[in-house]
């Protein structure tokens, strides 16, 4: 398991990267509406990653690295 799968993709949702695959994987939605199942809100602290993340479980292929990274920054921008 990598260890960017058990990072919190979504602090109002406390939702983990591997949340999010699993509800993406479960899902015909489009991201808006698929977004708000992960995250429980309608805020745009967690955009950039969990939008990277639909993406890439929609063409079938995750780079966990990319997602650890703008995690990374999201939370070095709220401090």
């Amino acid at each position: 398991m990598s260890p960017a799968k058990s990072l919190i993709i979504c602090e109002c949702g406390e939702a983990t990267v591997e949340e999010a695959i699993t509800h993406f994987e479960n899902t015909d939605l489009p991201y808006k509406k698929a977004k708000k199942l992960v995250t429980k809100c309608s805020k745009t602290c967690c955009r950039k990653p969990l939008r990277r993340l639909f993406d890439m479980v929609e063409f079938g292929q995750i780079d966990f690295e990319e997602i650890a990274f703008l995690i990374e920054q999201r939370q070095a921008c709220q401090i």
